[in-house]
């Protein structure tokens, strides 16, 4: 098992970089993302929905959630929820030739799908050109997906993996009430990485805090857009909702702001829209969230070197 951290804890502004300079670049060459049905299906299976409903069933007994039976009856509930492994593997395949292997897969959630026995991150890089190494990163609520960002920036520099395939999901539907905030719709976001260069926009920084207040957002923000921003005034933002509620005049010339409901792949199905749009796109480009219940603030940023 490993733990991703973020490198420090808060920062005022000037303190310099939370994160040290990269020997080498990483562009975002490629991104696939879609909107999924429901359920998964897998679960078109009698005997698989029955297992997973014992399995659920037994797991959620002690923190006294109620399962209803129906839901695994027959035929299959809508309301069932979705496997990461089949949304995953229907976004890789546009964006992944055979003849260009990946050396890292990182895959990044927030809730858990529907098909628990799976090491889904294992099975991935089975069905990924490559074979790459493969895991998981969860229970860090929005920032997953940065953190898997800064992973791959890390493998890179320090291990030569010359591809990374990030790839951030949610599923919208568990079958147990919970408190936890569940996405809209089921989705998700492939983006692959390479070191070649060219005219594929540069992951240019990555920072990220823990034990952020919602007092403080707005300041430590500011000062890491600028920093990102490195002297260019053309620059844009993409941030969540949540970002947006507590930074609410942020020094940008453009500024996005995802609509509630995708904690999770929002801001970065936002930053391929903007990435797409060449004719207007600034020349650093900052995708941004806040999670308020885990206080972690997060930012990167894309430039056109």
């Amino acid at each position: 098992m490993f733990v991703a951290r973020s490198p420090d804890g808060p920062r005022s502004a000037g303190s310099g970089p939370t994160i040290p300079p990269h020997s080498r670049d990483l562009y975002l060459v490629r991104a696939e993302r879609r909107a999924f049905d429901g359920p998964a299906g897998f679960l078109a299976d009698p005997a698989n929905r029955a297992r997973v409903g014992e399995y659920l069933a037994d797991m959620a007994r002690p923190y006294a959630r109620e399962m209803p039976a129906a839901l695994f009856g027959e035929p299959p509930s809508p309301a069932l929820g979705h496997s990461y492994g089949e949304m995953a593997e229907a976004l890789i395949g546009p964006i992944v030739p055979a003849d260009e292997p990946v050396g890292l897969l990182v895959l990044a959630f927030s809730i858990h799908d529907l098909r628990p026995g799976r090491q889904t991150a294992a099975y991935l890089s089975h069905v990924t050109p490559g074979a790459p190494m493969a895991f998981a990163i969860c229970d860090q609520g929005s920032a997953a997906a940065f953190s898997g960002l800064r992973i791959a920036r890390e493998y890179a520099s320090s291990a030569g993996v010359r591809r990374a395939l990030l790839i951030v999901v949610e599923q919208a539907a568990l079958p147990y009430d919970c408190p936890a905030e569940v996405p809209s719709r089921h989705q998700g976001v492939a983006m692959l990485y390479d070191d070649r260069g060219g005219p594929a926009p540069r992951v240019a920084g990555v920072r990220q805090h823990p034990g952020v207040p919602p007092g403080a957002v707005a300041g430590l923000a500011a000062a890491d857009l600028a920093e990102l921003a490195d002297g260019h005034r053309d620059v844009g933002l993409v941030l969540g909702d949540a970002l947006a509620a507590a930074w609410t005049a942020p020094a940008a010339g453009r500024v996005r702001v995802m609509p509630p409901g995708q904690p999770s792949t929002g801001v970065w199905w936002g930053l391929i829209d903007e990435l797409g749009s060449d004719a207007d796109r600034p020349y650093v480009l900052v995708a941004a969230d806040y999670d308020p219940g885990l206080r972690y603030l997060c930012l990167t940023a894309f430039d056109r070197c």
